[in-house]
């Protein structure tokens, strides 16, 4: 059992960049239940279409992006939301550049193993 004293409280900037392709980076948190990811892609940024177990909702908050999901293609702006549904295929292209929000539930493995790498070189650093 871990003497370590859980916390609750977090500033985004705080947390450690995670690198998810060679361009993308993200800040990410996890709960119990959930991982949350503040993404930034750089202008010219391609996220190959992937697909994983977690369900994911994908908020823009600036800039814009060319997005798939499921076979369907459209732009996403500031204030626009994706839902994937878990095994669904989705990926994107920004020419703008853009940040968002990715929700994760549950947490999304891969990314809860690059967190804690992230993690494990913040504390060696």
């Amino acid at each position: 059992m871990s003497d370590e004293k859980e916390r609750y409280f977090y500033r985004i900037e705080d947390l450690p960049v995670v690198m998810l392709t060679e361009k993308s980076k993200s800040h990410m948190v996890a709960g119990r239940n959930t991982l949350v990811s503040f993404i930034e892609n750089p202008p010219g940024c391609i996220f190959p279409t992937h697909s994983h177990p977690a369900e994911q909702i994908l908020i823009i908050l600036e800039g814009e992006e060319n997005h798939i999901c499921g076979g369907e293609k459209f732009i996403m702006k500031a204030g626009d939301i994706c839902i994937h549904p878990p095994n669904m295929p989705h990926g994107g292209e920004t020419k703008t550049g853009f940040k968002g929000i990715d929700i994760f539930c549950p947490p999304r493995e891969d990314w809860m193993e690059k967190l804690k790498q992230a993690l494990k070189e913040g504390e060696n650093g």
